[in-house]
């Protein structure tokens, strides 16, 4: 498998894969929900990732998508997503057709959506402009250190009425570190004001969990 810089580099039809054992496949680094059964999927599905507001039939791009285990999982209750999955970590890319393929095992079935892996770069997301129903950040934007040009590229990605969902631990008060990444988390407030300056409207947001301050932020282009 190779991966070119700035293309849409895989295109895979959900009906191809050939199934792996569940026990092929790593857990992934800093993914703590990795999924032992179905019923994990479930929960996490039912808990989290619905929040994300996925449709069936969407165009989504998902920035920092890592090994894509997150889109898999929407993609078992939400069918025929054109999933976009942007990573800079080409090796991350690379084990995404493992994890496909055990989250179909667990399930028992093909999971039905078309998925295109990108190798993006820190400043660009090397993805088509207006294209997007939905823009996907999850858990990624605290690690990125000069957001100012990557955001305005995705600022850009979206459709009229197109959304960006970041979902993020929000720090409680000012100063806060993730305890896994040591970056500092998000304070509301600021992320807000960053945002805004960045041309995103804030729509909304979710308490996913209260113990992290697991929250889901939507945002709409000042178009």
């Amino acid at each position: 498998m190779k991966l070119y810089p700035g293309l849409v580099i895989l295109f895979y039809s959900v009906f191809v894969f050939q199934f792996f054992s569940c026990k092929s496949i790593v857990k992934p680094y800093n993914f703590k929900r990795f999924p032992k059964t179905y019923q994990d999927v479930v929960n996490d599905y039912e808990k989290y990732n619905k929040l994300n507001g996925c449709k069936q039939g969407e165009t989504i791009a998902s920035i920092g998508a890592g090994n894509g285990i997150k889109e898999v999982q929407i993609s078992c209750f939400v069918e025929g997503i054109n999933w976009y999955l942007e990573e800079i970590d080409s090796s991350r890319l690379y084990q995404f057709t493992k994890v496909l393929a055990y989250h179909e095992n667990l399930k028992g079935a093909p999971i039905q959506a078309d998925f295109n892996l990108v190798l993006g770069t820190e400043s660009n997301p090397m993805l088509s402009q207006g294209v997007f129903d939905r823009v996907l950040m999850m858990n990624v934007f605290h690690e990125i250190e000069s957001r100012e040009r990557i955001m305005l590229e995705i600022s850009k990605l979206l459709k009229n009425q197109g959304e960006l969902v970041i979902m993020e631990r929000m720090a409680k008060t000012e100063g806060e570190i993730h305890g896994d990444c040591k970056f500092p988390k998000l304070f509301e407030d600021n992320f807000l004001k960053e945002m805004d300056e960045y041309g995103f409207t804030f729509k909304k947001s979710i308490l996913a969990e209260e113990m992290s301050n697991l929250m889901y932020f939507t945002f709409e282009p000042n178009l």
